[in-house]
């Protein structure tokens, strides 16, 4: 197989042929002699995260993740699931982060299935914003801590890296929810993206309305994945984001990125993502998965892959046509040498049984399996009752808080609040495990540190009463065995 070209297969099913710089036409024999792959969407993948041991092996991990995201992440035992798994280091820590994917069968089967009737395989399907790691692995980046922020007509997201390595993917609203939310249809939206964006100067006074719309959906994503950026800070120890690309098909947002210099990342390098200029718009995006496909066949990268549809070997390396090929060379043997035959014959029915056994084997652990996850079934249907109770609890408070975002003056407020937290943050090395805003205008901070560093929380306090703020105080200092957590509320 040709590892020097790849076959992308675009999310409106063109098929492609990419050798690392541009895309060309495929002939119908290409698939038998290239690597063939295409995406799977963010919004058709459960995942689930744990963390685990250093130590334990490709096959434990595996073992851990898959019974993990059936028992803790929600997964029906009774519908056939595509499972795969990527592990991401943790540094200066004893255990590594291993975030696990699943997609439903049937779903593959309804979008791949004209690909896999026409050729009968489909040899890499990844998550769709794992395609930045391949410009990591070929070179196309220099390692950084680096924010991808993606925007499509059904798909959008943003993807943290810390030093060129995958931490988390944050689903944004997409551009159909985007219109629909400012009351455009989409062609007008994406033309005022594109051409007038965030910023007060590029719109006319009979415009008040919709830019007023747009700023606040803009504004809110930024805060979300500002919020995700502070999350995994105290997970991942990233200290900040050095660049920030806006991957939009070459086109730009007036003022989008520069929203994130209200959370402390003024001094990120802001930039329209375009790594290969020769590619036609439109496939700007497709060429970073195309990419993303070559690194993984050339071992630049290790992939994750939720295809159902691998390539069958040569018959002669089945196992059908090994017990041919064993079969005739018995027989050959059997007439010039009966002896031989025999003692041949002998070990295939020792194999055969051995064989047998661990088929009973793992038929018996996989009937053990099956009857835990069912005795879960009972206990994660409760779970899923309160936490219905609690998404409605919850969609209470975004609808208040959507209200009060709509006022300038708390939205300023709220906006410096944080930032002066997570610049204090930043200044002495603390790390948030949760950091939350009340109706009333405070923020709670549970902060976590190491023992040698409590002081540094009373810094914190101090630093945060240098700034104005008139109401600093600590409701609880908590030790555990290896760090303190400290839960501060913060009032104007």
């Amino acid at each position: 197989m040709d590892k020097n070209k790849v076959i992308f297969i675009t999310s409106d099913g063109k098929e492609l042929l990419f050798d690392g710089s541009s895309f060309s036409e495929v002939s119908s024999d290409d698939h038998k002699n290239y690597f063939n792959a295409a995406v799977v969407l963010p919004s058709d993948i459960r995942t689930h995260g744990i963390k685990v041991s250093k130590h334990s092996t490709p096959e434990k991990i595996q073992m851990q993740s898959e019974i993990s995201i059936f028992e803790d992440g929600g997964l029906d035992p009774e519908i056939e699931y595509s499972i795969s798994s990527f592990v991401i280091p943790i540094e200066d820590d004893d255990e590594n982060f291993v975030e696990t994917y699943a997609v439903e069968a049937t779903t593959l089967d309804e979008k791949f299935a004209p690909i896999v009737e026409k050729h009968k395989h489909l040899d890499l399907l990844f998550p769709s914003s794992h395609r930045y790691n391949a410009l990591y692995g070929c070179n196309k980046l220099e390692p950084k801590n680096d924010l991808f922020i993606h925007f499509s007509e059904t798909n959008s997201y943003a993807v943290i890296y810390k030093s060129g390595q995958y931490i988390s993917t944050r689903i944004l609203p997409n551009l159909n929810e985007i219109a629909t939310k400012i009351n455009r249809d989409l062609p007008t939206t994406i033309e005022l993206l594109t051409t007038k964006g965030v910023e007060d100067e590029n719109y006319s006074e009979d415009e008040f309305l919709v830019m007023n719309d747009i700023q606040d959906q803009f504004s809110n994503i930024a805060e979300r994945i500002a919020h995700s950026i502070s999350h995994k800070r105290g997970v991942f120890k990233l200290e900040t984001i050095d660049r920030i690309f806006l991957d939009f098909e070459c086109s730009t947002i007036p003022g989008f990125l520069e929203l994130f210099d209200n959370y402390g990342y003024a001094e990120a390098s802001k930039e329209m993502l375009d790594i290969f200029c020769d590619i036609e718009v439109g496939l700007k995006h497709d060429v970073l998965a195309a990419q993303y496909a070559l690194c993984s066949i050339q071992n630049n990268i290790e992939p994750v892959n939720l295809t159902r549809y691998e390539r069958k070997p040569p018959f002669l390396k089945t196992k059908v046509g090994l017990f041919t090929m064993v079969m005739l060379s018995a027989i050959i043997l059997a007439i010039a040498y009966p002896a031989y035959a025999l003692v041949h014959l002998n070990n295939l029915d020792t194999k055969e049984k051995e064989l047998s056994s661990e088929l009973q084997e793992i038929n018996t652990r996989t009937k053990k399996l099956q009857t835990k996850l069912k005795e879960e079934r009972d206990s994660r249907d409760e779970l899923k009752k309160q936490k219905l109770e609690l998404n409605t609890e919850i969609n209470s408070y975004m609808t208040i808080i959507s209200t009060l975002e709509k006022l300038d003056k708390d939205k300023i407020l709220r906006q410096k609040m944080l930032k002066d937290i997570i610049d204090t943050m930043q200044i002495y090395k603390l790390a948030s495990r949760k950091l939350e805003f009340k109706q009333n205008s405070f923020y709670n901070v549970q902060i976590i540190t190491k023992p040698n560093d409590r002081d540094h929380i009373a810094l914190f306090i101090k630093e945060l009463i240098s700034l104005g703020y008139s109401n600093v105080e600590t409701k609880k200092v908590e030790k555990n065995d290896n760090y303190y957590e400290s839960f501060v509320e913060i009032r104007p």
